[in-house]
């Protein structure tokens, strides 16, 4: 994957792949944000191009358009080249939407040039593992017949009900389902006891899902909370406890991160609370086409 030829790929064979990879890694390094998010790597490993488009420059750049939904990226090294502009001519006209993780200057020159519009802005927030960790972790209000304890296989039903609940609005993470969810339980990284639910008898009132990226990085994944326990504390007790969760996994001087939608005012008062920071540079652009 060395020309320097704009190609629509059909098959994602090992040359790709590595070819993907490469470019991924380079952004990665330079830019501090992977150029695809979960949602859309995930889709290549299960999916391929089942209903996605990929177009590349070699191992300079690419465009992937999954469902109506673009990520371009080009190698830090070769930028300035006009590798951005010769991607974005052939995917943003038959795309929706885009992403900028990393909010980068190029990005929003070329969705002007494109006629997308700035829609949503998502955080990321920074805080050291163990700066500030509650002795013991806030119960929630009520808290006598409420239980936080780690996933088991019996929750799946219960886990995919508040999920959708909670995030009933929301774009990507409203739209897991058993299929999705098993996809995410199947990587390396994911720990049942990882994964704290918030139970009251039978019913899942919410659950915090942390993430292990290695021993110098974890994540606030998701917090879900049921619409109908909201105002209990459950938000605050379940990330504490997952923050004490992560904080006796990392090494000393790990970081916790999490995203968030830049307009969340209730999550952000909570997590700012409890000690995250987010910086202009740590935020993520989506664009869209406002399509006749």
């Amino acid at each position: 994957m060395s020309s320097a030829l704009l190609t629509e790929i059909t098959t994602l064979d090992d040359e790709v792949l590595v070819a993907l990879q490469r470019i991924r890694a380079a952004c990665a390094t330079g830019d501090k944000h992977d150029p695809l998010d979960e949602a859309a790597a995930l889709q290549l490993k299960h999916r391929g191009l089942d209903g996605s488009r990929l177009w590349m420059i070699g191992d300079s750049g690419f465009a992937l358009l999954h469902g109506d939904a673009l990520d371009l990226a080009v190698a830090p090294s070769v930028r300035g080249a006009g590798f951005g502009t010769t991607l974005a001519d052939v995917a943003a006209p038959v795309a929706g939407t885009a992403w900028s993780h990393g909010d980068h200057p190029a990005a929003v020159v070329l969705a002007q040039r494109h006629g997308f519009d700035r829609v949503r802005e998502l955080w990321v927030m920074r805080r050291p593992v163990a700066s500030g960790l509650p002795a013991s972790p806030d119960r929630p209000e009520s808290s006598s017949m409420v239980e936080i304890r780690g996933y088991r296989a019996s929750d799946e039903s219960e886990l995919l009900r508040v999920n959708a609940e909670a995030f009933a609005d929301h774009p990507e993470q409203g739209a897991m389902d058993a299929a999705n969810l098993a996809e995410r339980m199947a990587e390396p990284w994911f720990d049942p006891a990882g994964l704290l639910v918030a139970t009251e008898g039978d019913r899942m009132l919410g659950f915090h899902w942390t993430k292990r990226h290695s021993a110098t990085t974890g994540e606030v994944y998701v917090v879900g909370i049921d619409p109908q326990a909201q105002g209990r504390g459950l938000g605050k007790a379940l990330t504490s406890a997952g923050l004490q969760h992560l904080a006796d996994r990392l090494s000393p001087g790990a970081e916790v991160i999490l995203y968030v939608e830049s307009d969340n005012l209730p999550a952000r008062a909570v997590y700012e609370g409890l000690g995250f920071t987010h910086a202009s540079t740590d935020t993520h652009v989506q664009y869209r086409h406002p399509h006749p």
